[in-house]
C-alpha cells in the first residue's frame, strides 16, 4: 500500500480556492499534510457579489467561520428567500424560500394537505403556509427561540465578493495553509496525472494530489487525458453576465429580487453598504450596450460607469477527479448566479472530497465514488435552475419560447409529471433543495396538481381544516416575532454607499 498524501497543492483564484485550503488544512494538518496554495489573479471586480443558500453555515462552522465575523467583513445580508417576478406574463411573483425540512418518519409533507384543500376549494397558496416565504415579505429573519415550535427555515447571505474571497484567504493562512511566492505558469501533466506545476518565478511544485480550483477554465484538470467539459446551454442558455452596483436600499429587504426580460434576467441582491446588480443574458439575442439600459429599467436604479461584463458557459466536468487531481466549485462545475448557487459549488465538491479524501496516495480509488456524486449533485442543481427557464410562460418572446420547447432534462421531467400528478417532489441523493422549495418552484412555474396522496384522506374533514388553519395561524405568528433584518444585524441607519473602487 502506498504511504498517506501529505502534500496537497490548491490551485485556483478568489473564494474557492481559499475555501479549499481552509477546509484541507482544517482536517488533516495535525495529521501532517502540507497544504500549499498557487493564487491565480482574481476575477473579482469591486461590484461582485456572493449570493449563498442557508447550508454555507454549516460550511462556516467547519471551519470556525464566527457569523458576526462574515455579516460585518462582507457587508452581508441574511437572505431568506428569492422572489421571482416576470417570469409568467400577467402572474404574480412567487418566493422560493428556504423553510427547513421536516425531521424523517414523521406525518406526511403539509404540500399534501395543502393540495387537497386547494383541489377542495381552498384559496390560500401554498407560499401563505411558508415560514421563509412570511420572513421574506416582513423583510425578518428566521431565528426561531428555543421555544417555538417547528415549522421552521433558515436564512443564506449576501456577501460582498471580493471582502468574502479577502477573509477565507486570511482564514486558510491562520489555518496553516501556505501561499505560493508566484502564480502559475505550467502544468506538467504524465499520462493522467500531474507531475508538478511550474510558477512564474521559476519554482516548481510537486504534490501528491493537486485541487483545481481555478474556475472554468479549469487549469489543472482541463490538461489531463479524459477530461471533458458538457455544455448544459441548451437548457440554460444565458452566455453572458453583467454585474453592477447601485445605492443602498433605504430599507433591507430579506430576499433577492429575481425578475427576467426579453433575452434573460436581472437580479438585485441588497448589502449593506450598497446593492448588486446582475444580469445575464443570451449575447446572440441582446447586446451589452442594450443590457445596461434594460438592466437600469428592471431595477430602477442607474446602471453604467462600474459595469463590468463577463462569460457565461453553464455546464460540468464530466470527470472532476482524474488521476492525482480533483476539480472543485466552478472548475467542475458552472451555473448561473441564480437561486443564489455562488458558493454552493464550491462547499458541494468540498464536502464530497473531504467525505472520499484518499487513504493513500496512489490509484485513488476514490475517485470514482466522488465523480459519480459531484455528477449527481451538478445534475440536481442544473435541473432547478432549468425549470426557470424550461417552464417559463413568457409567450411570444423569441428567447424564451425556444428554451421551453426544449426537451428537459429526464430528471427534471419526472419532478414535473410526478408533482402535476399528486405534488409529490421525487428527490433522489445529492439533493440540494428540499421538497418544499422545489414546490415553491413548480407552482411558481404554474404546474398545479391534479391530485395528492391518498393517505390524506384518512384524515377526518374537521382535523384536516384544523390543521391547515393551525398551520395558516401558526406560520404568521412566528414570523411577526422574528427580527428585521436591521435588527438582527445591528444597525439602524442606512450604512453610505461605497462607490466602486474604495475598500
Amino acid at each position: 500500500m502506498s504511504g498517506r498524501v501529505q502534500t496537497v497543492a490548491v490551485v485556483g483564484r478568489d473564494a474557492p480556492v481559499w475555501l479549499a485550503a481552509a477546509a484541507v488544512q482544517r482536517a488533516l494538518g495535525r495529521t501532517g499534510v502540507t497544504v500549499r496554495v498557487v493564487e491565480q489573479e482574481t476575477r473579482l471586480a469591486d461590484v461582485d457579489v456572493y449570493a449563498a443558500v442557508p447550508s454555507i453555515a454549516s460550511m462556516h462552522r467547519l471551519l470556525g467561520l464566527e457569523e458576526r465575523l462574515v455579516l460585518q467583513v462582507c457587508n452581508a445580508v441574511p437572505m431568506v428567500a428569492q422572489r421571482f417576478s416576470n417570469w409568467a406574463k400577467g402572474a404574480p411573483p412567487y418566493f422560493v424560500a428556504y423553510d427547513d425540512e421536516p425531521p424523517p418518519g414523521g406525518d406526511l409533507p403539509f404540500t399534501q394537505y395543502w393540495a387537497k384543500g386547494m383541489l377542495e376549494g381552498l384559496r390560500v397558496g401554498l407560499e401563505d403556509f411558508s415560514l421563509g416565504t412570511a420572513c421574506a415579505r416582513l423583510n425578518a429573519v428566521p431565528v426561531p427561540p428555543s421555544e417555538l415550535a417547528p415549522p421552521s427555515a433558515s436564512y443564506g447571505y449576501h456577501l460582498d465578493a471580493p471582502r468574502y474571497a479577502e477573509l477565507a484567504k486570511q482564514l486558510a493562512l491562520r489555518l496553516g495553509a501556505q501561499g505560493a511566492p508566484a502564480g502559475l505558469r505550467n502544468v506538467d501533466v504524465e499520462g493522467d496525472r500531474i507531475a508538478g506545476i511550474d510558477l512564474a518565478d521559476g519554482t516548481r511544485i510537486a504534490a501528491d494530489l493537486y485541487i483545481d480550483a481555478s474556475g472554468p477554465e479549469a487549469r489543472l484538470i482541463g490538461n489531463l487525458g479524459g477530461a471533458g467539459f458538457e455544455p448544459w446551454s441548451e437548457w440554460l442558455p444565458c452566455d453572458r453576465l453583467l454585474t453592477a452596483s447601485g445605492p443602498r436600499l433605504p430599507s433591507l429587504p430579506a430576499f433577492s429580487q429575481i425578475s427576467a426580460f426579453k433575452c434573460g434576467w436581472v437580479g438585485l441582491f441588497p448589502l449593506q453598504d450598497r446593492t448588486a446588480i446582475v444580469a445575464a443574458y443570451s449575447s446572440g439575442a441582446i447586446g451589452d450596450a442594450e443590457v445596461v439600459e434594460l438592466a437600469s429599467v428592471v431595477s430602477r436604479m442607474p446602471v453604467g460607469g462600474d459595469a463590468v461584463v463577463s462569460e457565461l458557459r453553464p455546464g460540468m466536468q464530466q470527470r472532476p477527479w482524474i488521476g492525482n487531481c480533483v476539480a472543485v466549485g466552478q472548475s467542475a462545475i458552472t451555473l448561473e448566479p441564480i437561486d443564489a448557487l455562488d458558493l454552493h459549488t464550491t462547499h458541494g465538491c468540498i464536502s464530497h472530497l473531504m467525505a472520499m479524501f484518499p487513504a493513500a496516495a496512489g490509484e485513488f480509488p476514490e475517485s470514482e465514488a466522488y465523480n459519480r456524486s459531484v455528477n449527481s449533485f451538478a445534475t440536481n442543481l442544473r435541473d432547478f435552475q432549468a425549470a426557470h427557464y424550461c417552464l417559463n410562460r413568457r409567450y411570444d418572446d423569441p428567447f424564451w419560447d425556444e428554451v421551453r420547447e426544449t426537451r428537459m432534462p429526464p430528471g427534471l421531467q419526472r419532478k414535473v409529471d410526478m408533482f402535476d400528478a399528486r405534488a409529490l417532489v421525487p428527490l433522489t441523493d445529492d439533493e440540494s433543495f428540499f421538497e418544499q422549495a422545489w414546490a415553491s418552484l413548480l407552482l411558481g412555474s404554474g404546474i398545479i396538481p391534479k391530485g395528492y396522496d391518498p393517505r390524506v384522506d384518512g384524515l377526518p374533514d374537521e382535523a384536516h381544516i384544523q390543521k391547515v388553519q393551525e398551520r395558516l395561524r401558526g406560520v404568521a405568528a412566528i414570523a411577526r416575532q422574528m427580527p428585521s433584518v436591521e435588527h438582527f444585524l445591528g444597525i439602524d441607519q442606512p450604512t453610505p454607499a461605497r462607490v466602486s473602487g474604495q475598500a
